[in-house]
């Protein structure tokens, strides 16, 4: 998957909980999901904003 689709696939996602299982579907990995978690509410408060 390359950012582009990536970023289309995470641009259709409103609800943060959604996003951040993705990304944990894509890293599974990850370490500190807490900033994680924080960064997807803030899109999704950008994203509502616009």
């Amino acid at each position: 998957m390359n950012s582009a689709t990536t970023t289309q696939t995470f641009a259709d996602e409103t609800i943060t909980a959604d996003i951040v299982a993705r990304t944990v579907c894509l890293h599974p990995g990850r370490e500190n999901r807490r900033t994680l978690w924080h960064s997807a509410k803030a899109a999704n408060a950008r994203k509502a904003g616009q």
